[in-house]
């Protein structure tokens, strides 16, 4: 946690910096939403190794777009992230099934380069704190028990992210990206270390 302090302090820095040397440029304020595709990567219970499934969730959020060249833009984002897995087991005529759904904050701090006029890409590193959550557990099919607790959860998680923004307007953009975390999204006391949220989001933005 305090390192990921050091890193959120710096980023700070950095996007104020960045920001005072974009005033006198074409800098962007915006919207965006749209919908991902995550997995919650692998757990381990009783020596069995369980791998998640993808599940459907959005998100939404504030973007800046503060250009640094004619080539190169600084993007701060600011989002609400859903993001999920469901972990399934079949013994006999009995099946078994986990699914979860975290709500996050998500701060990306991405570095654009633009290919082309209309074609950018991008990538950087990103914070992400969770807000909720909620947790099902299903036998054949029956609700057994549920949760909403975050407290197994770590509050805060380093990741990345890597992508592609594609302009349909000067103010509308379409982004598609690929995110991954670098650490479990369960304290380290839970011992899942592999437990680590990644997938593929498609949002719609608009600039003012």
């Amino acid at each position: 946690m305090k390192k990921l302090s050091i890193i959120a302090l710096a980023l700070s820095l950095s996007v104020i910096t960045l920001t005072t040397r974009a005033q006198t440029m074409d800098a962007k304020f915006g919207v965006k939403a749209g919908g991902n595709l995550m997995m919650a990567g692998d757990f381990n219970v009783l020596g069995n190794t369980y791998t998640s499934k993808y599940v459907p969730g959005f998100q939404a959020g504030f973007f800046l777009d503060l250009p640094l060249s004619e080539k190169l833009s600084f993007m701060p984002e600011v989002l609400y992230a859903q993001k999920g897995g469901k972990f399934e087991s079949t013994i006999g005529n009995t099946t078994g099934e986990i699914k979860t759904r975290v709500g996050y904050i998500d701060v990306p701090v991405l570095l654009s380069f633009n290919a082309t006029p209309m074609l950018s890409l991008m990538v950087g590193p990103q914070a992400s704190f969770v807000v909720n959550q909620s947790t099902k557990t299903y036998v054949n099919g029956v609700e057994t028990a549920a949760t909403s607790s975050t407290d197994d959860f770590r509050s805060a998680i380093a990741g990345g992210v890597v992508g592609l923004g594609y302009k349909i307007t000067p103010k509308v953009n379409l982004n598609a990206r690929y995110s991954m975390d670098f650490q479990s999204a369960a304290n380290d006391d839970i011992n899942q270390d592999k437990s680590r949220f990644s997938g593929f989001a498609l949002s719609l933005g608009f600039g003012f």
